[in-house]
């Protein structure tokens, strides 16, 4: 006899099989979802695209008539904020569910020839990017009818000549002078002095504290340059002195010459012999510090030969020619034929004075001569903030300054400063040294220097001259003016119809 009932149990080979089938089964979903996933770069560009549009849109519907730039060029603008804090558009994040910067994210509009241009510029984490709308009449339009066609009237205009005479005055200065009106100006340093040193130990330095924006809107103001006067002076410089030195030399004379007729004579006999003469030699010029001239010499000593004669009588059956020294002769040697006269002439050394090359101007001559040179310093840039801004960034050419809208400021200062309002200061122990001046004088380096200005009037100089003026008329005719015979078509007022 057979049972139908068959006997139950647990499988091991029951369980490995459903092993298999579910880790195939979780592969199969796993390739499945890796095939089908979609890619989110173009949700999250998306999402970027839409805050763009809401802000734009907000921008739009914010910028009334009233509200609209009114001159070409100039701009009206709204952040990011004030759209929140007026209610014209709902906070939004980006795609990291960070909030967009609410200060550099804003909608402006300006005005330009014959349209407006909006431009959205949003700054969301990592990501930034900007569009730019024109707006013309067809959204921005007189009676707030936009749907008409507009079109601009042409207009004939025709050009007129008249003949006048003009008369132009012209100013001018000397070299190293600056024109203000009719008169001419320069700065000239008149006096140099040492500057006073004054000791001290101690010394509080200044600096400005360190500015953070803590909240509100900035705009950019112009920043305020000016320029200090340049300073033009008279540089003096030493005239080149040359002296020559002084020189002796024997001049030769020639002696007299007399005829003596035959007759009784007495005769010299003479007898050479030698003496010691003394004079000055080597001499040297020199300039004192007042500029006045010396001359210093040596005594030298020479041997000249001398003559001592006696008469001696005796008779001749001739005559014969007689031979002595003119009067400005002061040496002399031989006798006779043979005597030769001379006197010793001495030429002082002379001085010359004239300007170094890099003078150019000049005054006076010889010992008075005065050279000197125009020498213009140009004026110091200076750099600040108008009253209207309260922040800036930089110094110097770097400046930059913002006003601020409804923010707060953080005051800091570096390690070892006090914090006093906007200012951080510190008290330095030591020895320290300072350079003060007189009053009227200009510390420059380590010297005082005092400086005036000199005014000349202006040379005028006055010219006419003849020629045409010319304009544009719609009228056909104009009295006194003369037509050119060309025409032009111009734009008019705008007309829609």
């Amino acid at each position: 006899m057979y049972s139908n009932d068959r006997k139950t149990g647990f499988s091991v080979l029951d369980l490995l099989v459903k092993i298999i089938f579910a880790a195939l089964f979780v592969f199969l979903l796993i390739w499945l979802f890796k095939k089908n996933v979609p890619n989110m770069t173009a949700f999250y560009s998306n999402v970027f695209r839409e805050n763009i549009k809401y802000m734009q849109e907000a921008g739009e519907s914010y910028f009334t008539d009233e509200k609209m730039p009114k001159e070409v060029g100039q701009t009206e603008k709204i952040t990011l904020s004030d759209m929140y804090d007026k209610k014209l558009i709902l906070p939004f994040v980006d795609e990291d569910g960070n909030s967009c910067n609410q200060y550099d994210s804003y909608v402006s509009i300006t005005k330009q020839e014959g349209y407006y241009e909006l431009k959205t510029n949003l700054v969301c984490n990592k990501e930034s990017d900007y569009t730019i709308k024109v707006l013309g009449c067809y959204t921005y339009c007189e009676d707030n009818n936009c749907s008409k066609t507009c079109r601009k009237e042409q207009i004939v205009e025709y050009q007129f000549k008249k003949l006048t005479t003009k008369t132009n005055t012209t100013y001018s200065c000397p070299s190293g002078y600056k024109r203000n009106g009719k008169y001419c100006y320069r700065t000239v340093l008149v006096d140099t002095e040492s500057a006073e040193r004054i000791k001290t130990t101690t010394k509080t330095e200044t600096i400005n504290a360190k500015i953070t924006i803590i909240s509100g809107s900035k705009t950019k103001i112009p920043t305020i340059v000016t320029e200090e006067p340049s300073i033009t002076e008279n540089v003096y410089v030493e005239p080149v002195v040359k002296t020559t030195d002084s020189k002796k030399e024997i001049v030769y004379v020639s002696p007299n010459k007399k005829w003596i007729p035959a007759q009784t004579k007495t005769e010299q006999s003479c007898k050479k012999t030698y003496k010691k003469k003394t004079h000055s030699c080597n001499c040297t010029t020199y300039r004192d510090s007042d500029g006045r001239s010396h001359t210093t010499c040596n005594t030298c000593t020479e041997t000249i030969p001398v003559e001592i004669c006696e008469d001696k009588t005796v008779t001749v059956s001739e005559g014969y020619y007689s031979y002595s020294c003119p009067s400005n002769a002061t040496n002399h040697s031989g006798s006779g034929s043979s005597l030769k006269c001379w006197y010793y002439k001495t030429t002082k050394g002379s001085k010359s004075y004239s300007c170094p090359s890099n003078a150019t101007n000049h005054s006076g001559s010889g010992s008075s001569l005065k050279c000197w040179y125009v020498k213009t310093t140009p004026g110091k840039k200076n750099y600040k903030c108008s009253s209207e801004a309260n922040y800036s960034e930089g110094s110097g050419s770097s400046l930059k300054c913002y006003k601020v809208t409804d923010g707060s400021f953080n005051y800091s200062c570096p390690n070892g400063y006090t914090l006093k309002g906007t200012k951080c200061t510190k008290t330095i122990t030591g020895t320290f040294t300072e350079l003060k001046c007189n009053k009227g004088y200009k510390l420059e380096g380590k010297v005082c220097k005092k400086y005036e200005s000199e005014k000349v009037k202006a040379t005028v100089k006055k010219t006419t001259k003849k020629g045409y003026v010319y304009k544009w008329s719609r009228k056909s005719t104009l009295s006194g003016w003369t037509k050119t015979g060309k025409t032009r078509v111009v734009e008019g007022k705008e007309i829609c119809e």
